[in-house]
């Protein structure tokens, strides 16, 4: 009969349980220290995605938006209105532009130097301010003209501001005198050849600063000016040609 023997369990050493012991409680801290982690991560994710919002700060900022849709409504408003104004003025008054226009000029006297010198020279000439509009009168101001031989300037004409009337014309009469005014050698050319041909031309150009006063509107200022070429029969009666009058006119922009 076979003999049993029971062997007691193997015996843990006393140091081994120690470091068993130990390890069982490091593998416990770190499992303790990540859940604090998470905790922590969740905590911050969700202060991250839900800011806190002060009621006041949501009332000032609703505020402050609907100021700016108020602001933005009323300066449509105004600028619809504005315009519609504008709009029913013109189509009321129909505003055109003020002008200026030669309507009659004479060479009086030339007196010319082989030597290259207008010794004298004496022109009328007769300038309209026109103003068609019919409910609008009209202001001229800054009048600046200059009478020119071959570039070269002969007289100035201008004129103080004056006022012209709905539907009517002020006249500008204008005595020009010239003393003492050298040409230079094509300047001498031209005039030699124009005193033969029996056509002295000159020209007239410049502008004037015109507005016009619509009631209580005020329209805006506009330049108008003049360019054009005056023939004269000289020598002779010194009239101008007929189809420079009325011909020379000024142009608005």
């Amino acid at each position: 009969m076979a003999d049993h023997h029971h062997h007691p369990p193997p015996r843990q050493h006393p140091h081994e349980l120690s470091m068993a012991a130990e390890g069982g409680g490091h593998h416990g801290t770190q499992t303790a220290m990540a859940a604090d982690d998470a905790g922590h991560d969740r905590r911050d994710w969700h202060t991250w995605k839900q800011p806190h919002i002060r009621p006041e700060e949501k009332h000032r900022s609703s505020g402050v938006a609907w100021a700016v849709v108020i602001l933005c409504t009323l300066l449509a408003i105004g600028v619809i209105v504005a315009g519609a104004t504008v709009f029913a003025v013109y189509l009321i008054y129909k505003p055109r532009m003020p002008y200026l226009i030669v309507t009659d000029a004479q060479l009086v006297r030339l007196d010319y130097d082989q030597g290259g010198t207008i010794d004298y020279l004496e022109a009328l000439i007769t300038v309209m301010a026109r103003n068609t509009n019919s409910r609008a009168d009209a202001s001229f101001a800054r009048v600046d003209l200059a009478l020119r031989f071959h570039g070269s300037d002969v007289a100035r004409l201008r004129a103080a501001p004056f006022m012209v009337a709905r539907a009517s014309a002020a006249p500008l009469r204008y005595d020009v005198v010239s003393e003492g005014r050298a040409l230079d050698a094509s300047g001498m050319r031209a005039m030699d050849a124009s005193l033969k041909s029996g056509v002295v031309p000159l020209d007239l150009l410049g502008r004037a600063r015109t507005r016009w006063k619509v009631g209580i509107f005020a329209s805006l200022k506009f330049w108008t000016r003049i360019s054009c070429r005056l023939h004269f029969f000289y020598p002779g009666n010194g009239t101008v040609m007929d189809s420079d009058r009325n011909t020379c006119t000024s142009r608005s922009p």
